[in-house]
């Protein structure tokens, strides 16, 4: 089955009617529609639990998570990474190992640092 493709108004490159008689008058290029964001729940009590599925805005989700962090006394660091893009993985693993040592140089570790010798080998009551 061929899909009957249309000019977009926009660029001028072809798209699907489909995509206009669901509500969309551009191309997926000339969109300016964020990606959607799906969160998984649980729902229910005891036996009777289940998983659900919302599907939202990605500044809906983020709000959420915000919130979310806020209330608990958690700090949020969200990173949206935008598969679309023809980013080199490279930069997005650099970005990745950037963020997380952002977070360890931010928090204050207060336990004491132990050294090997302090660290107890084996499971005491087990002979090796």
């Amino acid at each position: 089955m061929q899909l009957e493709m249309i000019p977009c108004p926009k660029c001028g490159n072809d798209f699907p009617l489909k995509r206009k008689e669901l509500g969309y008058h551009v191309c997926i290029n000339c969109s300016t529609v964020k990606p959607k964001v799906a969160i998984t729940t649980v729902e229910g009590e005891g036996d009777h639990t289940y998983n659900d599925i919302i599907i939202m805005d990605q500044d809906q989700a983020m709000a959420i998570a915000r919130k979310a962090a806020e209330l608990s006394g958690m700090r949020v660091d969200i990173e949206v990474i935008d598969f679309d893009t023809e980013a080199d993985e490279n930069e997005v693993s650099q970005s990745v190992k950037d963020t997380v040592l952002r977070i360890n140089e931010d928090e204050e570790d207060d336990a004491p640092i132990s050294s090997v010798e302090d660290t107890p080998q084996g499971i005491q009551g087990i002979d090796y």
